[in-house]
């Protein structure tokens, strides 16, 4: 493993309140709220992010230390992560698991989430998102006709909430599917059913590659100190 000299202090933390987010599975959240800077990476790990600025490598650094915490707590061990064709994370057999990373105001949040995966037909995926304005044509990407007019429907104090909520479980949709199918999805291809914290994500069109993933899909959130983070967990179906 590669480190720095001295070890960093910061540990990440576990989260009763993110491991709710994937109510009835056996899964396990860890975050942090600072970037730990000398979080030990694998050889393998280390040459992936070799190129990229100071920051961007402390990202993904602590990124894995969570990771880590989460599969640790699950009884597993990671020593390497690697990268996936897709940039996504290669988890080790019979885990799945996601990662995020945010920074509001300068302070930064990261946090990963595992789970137990030995049929191979679960997706799990975890998105933390600043609760901010976004532009008209930024929000007109992300949001469909249909959750914008939900937005639009709020108090006008809580509109900017409603689009990020928006935004974040289908981050999270994402990740989740791309576990099982590898497929991308676009921002239009999904809807949700309300903003009051959770629900469905409903498909907006036939989608051939969530064809294999049950229904219905579900998303939980929680909004604290400025974000909106959100979780979803997906599963295979049986082969037709």
């Amino acid at each position: 493993m590669v480190t720095s000299p001295e070890s960093s202090l910061i540990e990440p933390i576990r989260s009763a309140e993110l491991e709710s987010l994937f109510a009835g599975l056996p899964v396990a959240a860890f975050f942090a709220t600072q970037l730990i800077h000398d979080a030990p990476l694998s050889a393998e790990e280390a040459g992936f992010i070799e190129d990229a600025v100071p920051g961007r490598k402390a990202e993904f650094a602590t990124g894995r230390a969570c990771a880590r915490a989460a599969i640790a707590a699950l009884g597993r061990s990671a020593p390497t992560i690697p990268v996936g064709e897709g940039r996504q994370p290669l988890w080790p057999e019979g885990i799945t698991a996601a990662i995020t990373h945010t920074r509001r105001e300068g302070r930064e949040f990261v946090a990963a989430t595992a789970a137990w995966n030995d049929s191979g037909r679960l997706g799990v995926g975890i998105d933390a998102e600043v609760i901010q304005p976004l532009k008209d044509g930024v929000r007109d990407m992300l949001l469909v006709a249909e959750e914008i007019e939900m937005v639009e429907d709020l108090p006008a104090d809580e509109r900017d909430e409603g689009a990020i909520r928006v935004f974040s479980a289908k981050e999270a949709f994402f990740k989740a599917q791309y576990a099982l199918t590898a497929s991308w999805v676009g921002f239009g291809d999904m809807r949700l059913s309300g903003l009051d914290g959770s629900g469905e994500l409903l498909e907006t069109g036939a989608l051939p590659a969530l064809i294999v993933i049950e229904r219905p899909i579900l998303f939980r959130q929680v909004a604290r100190d400025g974000l909106v983070i959100s979780g979803v967990a997906v599963r295979r179906g049986p082969a037709p």
